[in-house]
């Protein structure tokens, strides 16, 4: 933090942490975010931190969501660039599997002293995360905390996509506080896309939600005098459903749940009610720690049974008929594996389906949700003809098109109507595939490919919003899949289109 910038962040969490560093002047005036009282019988949530801003990556920046829930004040400051660089959550990633950017530890780690008082928001006195900080240097202070560092705000971490495709792993370096007796706590994870400075929140529902287990987070019954290190924490994943995420647009993930405190971000409440009742549908009895091992939807077929060389999933075989899904796998083992399409034109996941959508050459990836690892590489031919269905094969009918203004990303009246009548099916589809498409008279770019992100949001925003609780795959083509090439305005508002493919 020496010689750092002095920005609304950074000069609140100063105040908060009550941080005497070398070369900042702490202000006079009242902090965004400040300190309250510890959370449900007395759990906390620590976050490790890394103050090493040269280090840390490109586009990445800790936030906290402003009372208005949608306006981040962001550890970079006002704005935010490719290029920024400033302090973060310690957290990692991958996009279609491989590794990104990442944060490392770095700070100066305190020795924790219970809060017995508080006073204007904040612990009194070397208490809480005002405690005092166990090594000397110029690193800002950890662990930071849910419910005596951030109580006034929701906050979480913006990141800056390297690439295109799906989100298919997120982790926070964590540790726990749960004394005994204390009743089970849920925290939720919210993906956004957020605005191409970075500071706003543009999506009017989450991108993905993850009920965070937290199960494997390392337990404490108590912090009482203790001095934390960087092996008090470990990585704790956040699942979203693989939402597709386009290189260069900012992300910015938000905690939330009962008791945190803060504005909810938009479409938060829907999405966490969704995400509670997919976690926790279960046949079985497991045993639980008071953190929870929140489980997964247990009412599905069981899984294959594992061959000597891994998992069994369903044979593509030499060809498969367009317009048709293939269960590829059971809903036992969607729960550990999902499906990346490498040829996203001609066949696309959706849930446990491969969805067969135009003629071409298919090629796809089983991936290990945990980890990224690739299991097993499909392919096969998509040929024309008739599709016979059966246990593993489902007819798909072609798509609802929803149409949409020039550059904007709300449906025209009439797609608004074809969507309502669609409704009754779409609740009964056993997952649902949204396409979001440009026009191309520019060619296709980043910003075609964001708008094309935005419709295919929008339609499932739109989907969630009247009912349909399945999964909802999405994908973007910015103008990369035109309907045609003609420069005509009346002919331009073909492309400007997603499409609802419906998976029986």
């Amino acid at each position: 933090m020496k010689n750092m910038r002095m920005n609304t962040w950074k000069r609140g969490l100063v105040m908060a942490m009550a941080c005497a560093v070398s070369g900042v002047i702490v202000p006079s005036w009242t902090p965004s975010v400040s300190a309250t009282e510890a959370g449900p019988g007395g759990a906390n949530i620590a976050f490790n931190f890394s103050w090493d801003e040269p280090r840390n990556p490109a586009g990445h920046s800790a936030s906290f969501l402003e009372s208005d829930g949608l306006t981040a004040n962001n550890c970079s400051g006002s704005s935010m660039a490719p290029t920024t660089k400033t302090c973060n959550f310690v957290f990692d990633y991958r996009i279609n599997g491989a590794a990104q950017a990442a944060t490392t530890p770095a700070a100066r780690y305190i020795r924790w002293a219970n809060p017995t008082a508080y006073a204007g928001g904040k612990p009194v006195g070397s208490t809480g995360c005002s405690s005092p900080a166990a090594t000397s240097g110029d690193f800002g202070k950890s662990p930071l905390t849910l419910f005596d560092c951030f109580n006034a705000s929701g906050f979480g971490q913006v990141f800056l996509a390297g690439t295109n495709g799906a989100l298919t792993q997120f982790r926070m370096s964590m540790a726990c506080l749960a004394p005994s007796g204390t009743p089970r706590f849920e925290l939720y994870a919210l993906l956004y896309e957020m605005s191409n400075d970075g500071n706003t929140i543009v999506s009017t529902s989450p991108l993905g939600t993850s009920m965070v287990n937290l199960s494997k987070c390392p337990t404490s019954s108590t912090w009482n005098n203790k001095t934390f290190k960087a092996s008090d924490f470990a990585m704790t994943t956040m699942t979203f459903g693989d939402p597709q995420l386009v290189a260069g647009r900012f992300y910015g993930l938000y905690f939330t749940g009962s008791g945190v405190p803060g504005v909810v971000p938009p479409g938060g409440a829907a999405a966490m009610a969704t995400a509670k009742a997919l976690s926790t549908t279960t046949t079985t009895t497991t045993t639980t720690t008071p953190w929870s091992a929140f489980r997964g939807n247990n009412n599905a077929t069981a899984p294959a049974e594992p061959s000597a060389t891994g998992p069994v999933f369903t044979s593509l075989g030499s060809s498969r008929t367009e317009m048709s899904a293939l269960r590829l796998m059971t809903s036992a083992q969607n729960r550990t594996y999902y499906v990346n399409s490498l040829t996203p034109t001609i066949c696309l996941g959706s849930d446990r389906n491969l969805v067969f959508i135009k003629k071409g050459r298919c090629r796809a990836q089983i991936v290990t949700r945990s980890n990224g690892r690739i299991v097993r590489t499909v392919t096969t031919r998509v040929v024309a003809g008739e599709v016979v269905p059966s246990d593993e094969v489902v007819a798909v009918a072609k798509p609802t098109v929803i149409y949409f203004e020039n550059g904007r990303n709300r449906p025209t009246a009439a797609s608004m109507r074809d969507l309502d009548a669609l409704m009754p099916e779409a609740r009964r589809a056993s997952s649902i595939l949204v396409t979001g498409h440009s026009g191309n008279l520019s060619g296709e770019n980043t910003n075609l490919v964001t708008l094309s992100q935005r419709r295919a949001t929008s339609v499932r925003s739109l989907l969630r919003g009247r009912g349909a609780r399945q999964t909802i795959a999405i994908w973007s083509f910015g103008g990369s899949s035109p309907i045609t090439t003609s420069k005509k305005e009346s002919r331009q508002a073909l492309n400007r289109r997603a499409e609802i493919f419906l998976v029986p």
